[in-house]
């Protein structure tokens, strides 16, 4: 009996080791997109490596979506960001384009048809990286 309280307290703390690890939001990798916040307190950063748009809320992660690999090619890098009525514009690659939703990161592919349709931006962020080179 002891033994198997013993290995129930022992295998209670390592569990509860890997889920606090698990939590902790690695921001060296990330390239945060200064100037857009968006109602309760939504960060958005840019993932350096994967170029994947992550939303952080209450330092957790909120959602993560993968416009350049739902819309593009895996190659291709983010060029601007822009916030306009509920969604994040995303623009990649040369004249590549796509919608991602706030809440919930529901990625909307644009072709050049629907592009013209959505326009009107407010706040942008343009990548540095792009503008160094």
């Amino acid at each position: 009996m002891k033994k198997c309280v013993f290995f129930l307290a022992l295998f209670s703390l390592v569990f509860k080791g890997i889920a606090q690890n698990n939590s902790k939001i690695d921001y060296t990798d990330l390239l945060k997109l200064d100037g857009i916040e968006y109602v309760g307190g939504i960060t958005f950063y840019i993932d350096k490596k994967n170029q994947t748009l992550i939303a952080i809320q209450n330092n957790s992660i909120k959602w993560k979506a993968d416009v350049v690999k739902e819309c593009g090619k895996r190659k291709d890098k983010i060029h601007s960001v822009f916030v306009r009525s509920g969604k994040l514009k995303i623009s990649f690659a040369k004249d590549k384009t796509a919608l991602v939703d706030i809440m919930n990161g529901e990625i909307e592919c644009l072709t050049k048809e629907s592009k013209k349709d959505k326009e009107s931006e407010s706040i942008n962020f343009i990548n540095k990286d792009i503008i160094k080179k």
